[in-house]
């Protein structure tokens, strides 16, 4: 269907709006990081030389998500850049998820590749067992170890959400290796994460995660489309592995339980 003038021209200044907004949360992040240092964080495995002031090849994952030394200086990167996990949690706003998962019973959930997020200790706060793995000791750590208070909470859920009984396991681990956080688990998140894997390996990837999985379970999978313009669809990058192997796809949270595994795919662009 053609779109017309008008709805373009919304659609690109939403999206110029979208990226303004991201750079002022990057220049703050950054500004915080300069004026309060953290400590304990382990340090990298080989040390990354000086780049010039101009190069930005440390913004950007590691070509190869299987290398363990690459993620930590990654890691280190952003931190030394200023970035922090509010920023990787930008996209996270799980009060919808959070009713989800308290009407399908859930009770056990498996953040995959979660990096420093902090998601993990929110849904712990409303009352879920949550584990949390990452192939990047650097990056467990500080998920760990970070400050997280009541401000960033709030991002994540509701007041009314929070419940007694919750849990966080912050667990070092490849996804690959399904002798880690073997499960079953009720739920699983997926951030970001297998869309970085080489496409001939992402159902692999794929399938090593939903061998964790209750049969009747929620796999929520999370895909960025940085180069999405209108008026074109932004692309889930996993969503043709999970119709290939007959999952039910939902994009809302308010699709009924179906009583067999659940793909809810969410995107985010700019």
């Amino acid at each position: 269907m053609r779109r017309s003038p008008i709805y373009v021209a919304a659609a690109l200044i939403a999206a110029l709006l979208v990226a303004i907004d991201m750079v002022f949360a990057l220049l703050r992040m950054r500004r915080r990081w300069r004026e309060k240092r953290r400590t304990g964080i382990p340090g990298p495995i080989t040390i990354q030389p000086d780049l010039p002031d101009d190069d930005f090849t440390w913004f950007f994952p590691p070509h190869d998500v299987h290398d363990r030394a690459a993620w930590d200086r990654y890691w280190h990167a952003q931190l030394e850049h200023g970035l922090t996990p509010p920023l990787f949690d930008m996209f996270c706003h799980d009060a919808s998820l959070i009713q989800c998962l308290i009407e399908r019973g859930t009770r056990t959930v498996l953040c995959a590749g979660s990096g420093v997020s902090q998601e993990p200790r929110a849904l712990a706060a409303a009352g879920f067992e949550v584990t949390a793995m990452d192939l990047s000791p650097t990056a467990v750590h500080l998920a760990e170890t970070w400050r997280f208070g009541p401000k960033e909470l709030d991002r994540f859920c509701t007041a009314e959400q929070r419940a007694p009984g919750g849990s966080a396991e912050f667990v070092i681990g490849d996804i690959l290796d399904r002798s880690v956080c073997p499960g079953p688990f009720d739920a699983i998140i997926e951030r970001r994460t297998l869309q970085l894997f080489l496409e001939h390996e992402r159902g692999a990837a794929l399938d090593m995660l939903a061998s964790r999985l209750q049969p009747n379970g929620l796999f929520l999978s999370h895909c960025h489309d940085g180069g999405w313009k209108p008026p074109g669809r932004p692309v889930h990058q996993v969503e043709r592995f999970f119709r290939d192997r007959g999952w039910f796809i939902t994009n809302s949270c308010d699709s009924p339980n179906h009583g067999r595994r659940t793909a809810l795919l969410e995107m985010s662009t700019g």
